[in-house]
């Protein structure tokens, strides 16, 4: 008990107080079982992961569970059940479960396995090479689920243990080229055909571009940067382009939703309105536990599960939302902590990729609650309602936990 890390404990337990506490007043019969079983689940294998010797599990099995979690990726393919266009889970009978929420853990587990192995070469192109391998596969089979914010995960775990293997230049790339492109999808998102003011903007960034290299850097030939830059940029703007013609309707109405959230209240952007209504209904107190008229009287979509950090504001206001925060705060600072004292690479690296995974999808959720990120269909780590998704993370709090244990027995 004295090894047990309450600072890690005590924000999950409050999130999963506040999550039962929602979930159990809007579902009820199979579902209701559901969640406190997947709930018993959880928290029974964050017990076990929490007292099993990490690396253990990473030398002997890492390879097995990457192997398992893609195998269950392609049964989505031959047997998975279809809910809302997105084919992404097993129907056993008995339960549904997400294969995809197993697969972030998997590829986790073989990751971090490889890049202990090859810490010593961490920044050779072998090691840069078969990591992406590793990533690549399970976002290709997710991507063709398809589940858009899942993949996005996936991305965000290639990101962390690029960062983790010191890869500075190509990390620098990689952000570059991911924040340009997602500005040129944006842009042909709203502007559908290549316009002229497209070219225009990219002469007059030219331009700018070869006078301070020319009279600012004192540069001799700046047209040499200015053609690789060129040459740079047309290449993101073909990509751009061809994957703002590949997006399915839905998901570009998300990106112009998100531009214009007035484009479409009724229709398209009817989420994105009704939570920040639900938000703003919710004032600074909040108008009491199961008293609030948007969620309660269906206005909201998704109020337990994908938009249930708007439900909690609603009923417990900016206090609520605000303590929601705080929780998910001291967390993952936690974590971190967890991070910086592991006694070796692989706790380092498990710790850092699981903040990974529980802080995008905090930020992402919770950014598309307020408005201020697009819709992504990604749910509120330990609250949004999500069997398989809340096992994982319940596991993934064991294994920072065993982690925590073996750092102060050191």
């Amino acid at each position: 008990m004295k090894k047990i890390n309450f600072k890690i404990l005590l924000p999950v337990f409050f999130l999963l107080l506040i999550s039962s506490a929602e979930i159990s007043t809007y579902v009820s019969g199979r579902t209701f079982f559901n969640h406190f079983a997947a709930l018993l689940i959880g928290i029974m294998s964050m017990f076990v992961f929490s007292v099993t010797k990490y690396t253990i599990l990473l030398r002997f099995r890492a390879a097995f569970f990457y192997a398992a979690g893609i195998l269950l990726l392609f049964a989505t393919f031959l047997f998975g059940k279809s809910v809302h266009s997105c084919r992404a889970w097993l129907d056993l009978g008995y339960f549904t479960f997400q294969p995809s929420e197993i697969a972030k853990l998997t590829t986790v587990f073989l990751l971090v396995y490889y890049l202990g192995k090859n810490y010593a070469n961490r920044n050779a192109f072998r090691t840069v090479f078969f990591m992406s391998v590793f990533v690549f596969i399970p976002f290709i089979f997710v991507l063709k689920q398809p589940d858009l914010g899942t993949s996005l995960v996936f991305a965000v775990i290639f990101f962390v243990f690029l960062l983790m293997s010191q890869n500075d230049r190509l990390l620098f790339f990689i952000v570059l080229t991911t924040a340009l492109v997602s500005f040129e999808v944006v842009y042909f998102c709203v502007h559908p055909t290549l316009s002229y003011r497209f070219f225009v903007y990219l002469l007059a960034a030219l331009a700018g571009v070869y006078v301070f290299l020319k009279f600012f850097a004192k540069m001799r030939r700046p047209q040499v940067i200015l053609g690789i830059f060129y040459l740079f940029v047309s290449f993101t703007v073909f990509v751009s382009f061809r994957a703002a013609s590949a997006l399915k309707p839905y998901q570009k109405d998300r990106i112009l939703n998100f531009v214009n959230p007035k484009r479409d209240t009724l229709n398209s952007g009817y989420h994105i309105s009704q939570s920040l209504i639900t938000i703003g209904s919710g004032k600074f107190s909040g108008k009491g536990f199961r008293r609030g008229s948007q969620a309660r009287l269906g206005f909201l979509p998704g109020k337990y599960t994908d938009f249930i950090f708007a439900t909690v504001c609603e009923e417990f206001g900016f206090v609520g939302g605000a303590l929601m925060i705080l929780a998910y705060g001291i967390l993952f600072y936690e974590i971190l902590k967890v991070a910086v004292r592991a006694p070796d690479c692989e706790g380092s690296f498990l710790s850092v990729a699981f903040f990974g995974i529980l802080f995008s999808q905090t930020v992402l959720n919770i950014g598309m609650n307020l408005g201020i990120l697009p819709i992504t269909g990604l749910p509120l780590p330990f609250v949004s309602y999500g069997g398989t998704a809340l096992v994982v993370y319940l596991t993934m709090i064991g294994i920072i936990l065993n982690v925590s244990a073996t750092t102060r027995g050191y």
